[in-house]
């Protein structure tokens, strides 16, 4: 029987993943489905609160409780999952249950329709851009560098390009399946959407690679799959890019509102060691990009320190 793990990263909000879990684990019908919740080692609060209720059996048999010191990233929580083997791997949060009943055998059936298992499977929109079910088969993650989301980010991002490779290898899978968007918070991490945005921007020839090594690894039992995969990468990249940037300008829009809705420092040392990690990348991602590209996301990635075309005040 196929497998689906499903990984539930949280932090501070006990009982309301306790009730997105009962929620979601209410739908399940395989038997051999897993929700693997991660929690981190200082969340005394939920370590507790997901303990109590496996001992006492308020909480279905397949949740189990993953605690570790906090990642930097909510992506390399979402990560962990990858130590379950299963073939199919199912992004979660704690405040979006899964309300449709057998949505784990759903999901399985759509990855199913993928004859090599390298695919992405996703469910009904969450918003005008992103599936609220997004489910990597286990080849496409190991194909994606061994993980199920990119550890670049600190927040949202993510998703996206895990998106943008799934669009350029033409590997999409659709499942009937929805959550529960009524209570969806805010994003915890929000720090400098504007600076996030054109990195994941100027990182394009980043997800052709990936997507390159991905149709290089798909099934070459018929040069017709591969020969198909190729055309569609080479036709349709630059129109998947496009969007992606027109996605990202309405973020770069509203970076103000946004970093003013957070109210975050950019202090924190989490934060810090992520951003730094970003802009080490940076001369590479110019180098490889074309002049009028690095002409408006080079202001953006490494503002300049001084203003060139002041006059001299005091001598």
């Amino acid at each position: 029987m196929k497998k689906l793990v499903i990984s539930l990263p949280t932090r501070g909000r006990p009982q309301q993943l306790l009730d997105t879990i009962r929620r979601s684990t209410a739908n399940l019908v395989l038997p051999n489905t897993v929700l693997m919740v991660q929690v981190d080692a200082d969340d005394e609060a939920t370590k507790q609160a997901v303990a109590v209720a496996l001992d006492s059996g308020k909480l279905d048999q397949r949740v189990t409780l993953s605690v570790r010191p906090r990642e930097d990233t909510v992506a390399a929580k979402w990560n962990r999952a990858l130590s379950i083997p299963a073939d199919l791997y199912l992004v979660d949060a704690d405040d979006a249950p899964f309300i449709t009943p057998g949505y784990d055998a759903k999901l399985l059936e759509a990855a199913a329709k993928f004859p090599d298992g390298v695919g992405m499977v996703y469910g009904h929109m969450a918003n005008a851009s992103f599936s609220s079910a997004v489910a990597p088969t286990a080849r496409l993650c190991e194909l994606m560098g061994g993980r199920i989301f990119p550890e670049y980010f600190p927040y949202w991002f993510v998703d996206h390009w895990t998106d943008d490779v799934a669009k350029l290898i033409g590997r999409i899978s659709f499942a009937d399946v929805r959550t529960d968007q009524a209570a969806v918070g805010k994003t915890m991490e929000l720090r400098e959407p504007a600076f996030w945005a054109t990195w994941f921007d100027a990182a394009y020839k980043m997800r052709r690679r990936e997507a390159a090594t991905v149709i290089h690894a798909m099934d070459k039992s018929s040069h017709e799959i591969e020969t198909r995969a190729w055309a569609y990468y080479l036709i349709n990249r630059e129109f998947i890019e496009h969007r992606s940037r027109w996605t990202n300008h309405h973020v770069r829009a509203q970076a103000r509102q946004l970093e003013g809705w957070s109210g975050l420092t950019l202090q924190d040392p989490r934060y810090q060691r992520v951003k730094q990690k970003a802009l080490d990348m940076v001369p590479g991602l110019l180098a490889e990009m074309s002049d009028a590209d690095r002409a408006w996301m080079e202001p953006i990635l490494d503002p300049p320190t001084t203003v060139a075309s002041m006059r001299q005040a005091f001598a």
